[in-house]
This record gives structure tokens, sequence and C-alpha cells, in this order.
């Protein structure tokens, strides 16, 4: 009995971890599929263009989307796109240049 837990326990743990794994890619699209509804002046003014969001919603089902618009921005695939997104607005804020109330939404674009 215990060798079939000691499989059975390594295994439900796997499945948990990819499934929590493909729940946060799932999220990351629909934020990113927010995204799309910016206008062009504010995907220029957080480093993207609608192609960047195109081609990372064309990427397979399973891939992470922010990983990808993190790597075409020049940041490190770890760095949160969040975070960027998220310095990104308070720049512009403090710059004048934007109001929070401005952006479609006041959560956070896209989560690691």
């Amino acid at each position: 009995m215990s060798l079939l837990t000691g499989f059975l326990v390594p295994l439900g743990l796997s499945a948990a971890k990819r499934i929590r794994k493909f729940v946060g890619v799932i999220q990351n699209r629909r934020q990113l599929h927010e995204l799309s509804h910016w206008d062009r002046h504010a995907l220029k003014d957080i480093g993207l263009t609608p192609s960047d969001l195109v081609g990372a919603l064309s990427l397979p089902l399973h891939r992470d989307p922010s990983e990808h618009l993190a790597q075409m921005s020049g940041r490190s695939p770890r760095a949160s796109l969040e975070e960027y997104l998220r310095e990104s607005r308070q720049t512009l804020v403090s710059q004048g240049k934007a109001q929070p109330a401005s952006y479609p939404s006041g959560r956070p674009a896209l989560s690691a």
C-alpha cells in the first residue's frame, strides 16, 4: 500500500501544480484580452502595440502570454508584467498624462 501511496502523492501534487499553472495562464489571457480594449496611445505608454497583444494571444493555449510580452519588452521572463504595468501606470499618473480612472480596469493587468 505504501508503494501505491508513494507513487500517487507525487503524481497528485504534480497534477495540482499543472492545473494551478493552467488556471493562471487562462487568467492572464483574460486580462490580456482586457488590454486589447485599450487604445493605441495607452498601449504605447506601457511599451506595447496592438500587434504585440495579437501575437501573445495567438500562442498555443498552454503558453502564458505574459511571459511572451515580458520577453518582447526586454524584461526578464521572471519579471512580472503586472509590476511593469503598475509602474507604467503610476509613472503616467505622476506625470499628469493619465488619470487612474482613464484605464479600463483598476485591477492589475496581468498576473504571473
